[in-house]
């Protein structure tokens, strides 16, 4: 009877923290199927760390000098038209891309922290330089924000960037605003 009692109270809370902060659920989703990726074999598996298309693929970014990378969802909606460009660029070590799907704002964020699209092309060539590689970008999926902007989380497997050879996962959760465009990044 008094277990009964603690798990309807743990019950209780995680469904409040799901219901009235839909990110810090969606956060906490993301982090125990890390984990739990991590438990069956994850950065071990050489298998789990191969792009790999499925269908649930959305698209393929390709360009000559890199090898392809598959986006992979696990949503139903796709990505928005910047973040994808944004990808893209990130991918294909081009800042071009990924300072024109990024909106005024965010724009004038970053360049009153000192940042330039030429310093971006620099760090991203300096990367590429090094070795440095993007193996898997997978879509985790989207939420729509009362404001009319969105969330947009994906996870992406790379190389190289952690030091050499290391191969880590890093997540980013993009804010793309009514317009279209990527007003913020973490």
């Amino acid at each position: 009877m008094m277990v009964w009692k603690v798990v309807r109270r743990i019950l209780a809370v995680f469904i409040r923290v799901f219901v009235w902060h839909p990110v810090i659920g969606l956060v906490v989703v993301v982090l125990a199927l890390g984990a739990i990726g991590l438990g069956m074999g994850g950065l071990n598996n050489p298998q789990a760390l191969t792009t790999r298309p499925s269908a649930s693929t959305v698209g393929q970014l390709t360009t000559s000098a890199v090898a392809p990378v598959t986006i992979n969802a696990r949503s139903s909606t796709p990505p928005a038209p910047a973040v994808d460009e944004y990808i893209k660029g990130m991918t294909t070590f081009d800042a071009r891309l990924m300072w024109d799907a990024l909106d005024q704002q965010a724009i004038t964020a970053m360049t009153s922290q000192g940042g330039s699209q030429d310093a971006l092309q620099q760090r991203l060539s300096d990367a590429k330089q090094n070795g440095a590689h993007y193996q898997d970008v997978t879509f985790i999926g989207d939420f729509p924000l009362k404001s009319g902007e969105r969330y947009q989380f994906f996870v992406v497997t790379r190389q190289g960037f952690a030091g050499p050879g290391a191969t880590d996962q890093v997540f980013f959760v993009f804010t793309v605003g009514q317009n279209g465009k990527i007003v913020k990044i973490e």
